[in-house]
């Protein structure tokens, strides 16, 4: 294993493994986000700032509040590498409400994308972006309105972070959408599609050649094998892989290597994660690693920020998922 990618992995596990003995969320994908947010800034845990944040956290919000919730982990994460973080999560807290204004439920999602509104310097159009968020959601879900759903918040106000027009935007996300499902055919679902289009929307190019970059490099895993996930944005998250100047074959093959280390870990163990959530996190570990490495970048190419948001925004998409299943077991039983 390249000694780049070793040391982000081994970082990760640490901060994993120093989260788990002081915080007990309750569900291993909330402290595998936490520590992908200190490992993206490759900073290690500060537990005592940590808990600091968290009772900043606990006196600025509702207790019923997503802030406290499947979010906390990230959010309190995100405060700690702040050196002002109760102005930070003031910050978040009036974007977030900005962007989810009216709404009579949160949306945790959405957190996500005022977090990322905050950490882009964006607070001073703040209102401009909230305005382009609704607009872009509500063609979203005309155009889908049975794909379209609060999962696609984040991505949406990542969206309106890159400053290209509304409707280019949907009609870059449609090509993509049609694009797979009538003339590639690919064997995944319809919000994949839908995901993948966010993602690749995100940056500039041709919509169709991004297409065909995710296209290859999801077949060089099938070919060898090897399932990687079509669920929780998953499928989408190639997207963040396909520029990074390196050949698919040696992609697939750190991406392995990085999964069969942290299979023998604890807290990525299949007690833990099954294989195609640890490919996930493995990949975007290989994908850090090249960026901070100077890999080459283009403007059709995802930043290693943007991509490590999307890690922390399918593992908090799996996390509700197993919390929502979890908790519809119980009410069965």
């Amino acid at each position: 294993m390249r000694e780049s990618i070793k040391s982000k992995v081994d970082l990760l596990v640490r901060n994993r493994e120093m989260l788990e003995k002081e915080f007990k969320w309750g569900y291993n994908l909330m402290n595998i986000s936490a520590a992908l947010v200190f490992t993206g800034a490759s900073r290690e845990v500060d537990i005592e700032k940590l808990k600091k944040c968290k009772e900043i956290l606990k006196k600025n919000t509702g207790v019923f509040s997503s802030f406290q919730s499947y979010s906390e982990a990230v959010i309190i994460s995100k405060m700690a590498l702040k050196d002002d973080p109760e102005q930070f999560l003031k910050d978040i807290k009036m974007v977030y409400e900005k962007l989810n204004k009216k709404a009579f439920f949160d949306n945790p999602y959405l957190i996500q994308g005022a977090i990322s509104i905050c950490e882009a310097d964006r607070l001073y159009d703040a209102d401009m972006l909230a305005d382009r968020y609704k607009e872009l959601f509500k063609k979203m879900e005309k155009k889908h309105p049975f794909l379209t759903s609060s999962d696609d918040s984040a991505f949406a106000v990542l969206l309106t972070l890159t400053d290209k027009p509304v409707d280019q935007i949907i009609d870059e996300m449609e090509e993509c959408f049609n694009y797979l499902k009538k003339q590639i055919k690919l064997n995944v679902g319809l919000n994949e599609y839908q995901g993948l289009g966010e993602i690749l929307a995100l940056t500039d190019g041709d919509i169709k050649e991004k297409c065909d970059k995710v296209v290859q490099l999801y077949q060089t895993f099938t070919e060898r094998k090897i399932k990687w996930g079509k669920e929780y944005n998953e499928f989408a998250s190639l997207g963040t892989l396909i520029d990074l100047g390196v050949d698919n074959n040696v992609i697939v093959d750190e991406t392995v290597e990085v999964a069969e280390y942290l299979k023998n870990i604890k807290g990525f163990g299949s007690w833990s994660l099954d294989n195609k959530q640890r490919l996930l996190f493995a990949a975007m570990m290989v994908g850090d690693s090249y960026n901070e490495a100077g890999a080459i970048r283009s403007s059709s190419t995802i930043s290693s920020t943007v991509a490590m948001v999307i890690a922390e925004e399918v593992a908090l998409m799996m996390c509700m998922i197993i919390c929502t299943s979890a908790a519809t077991s119980s009410t069965v039983n």
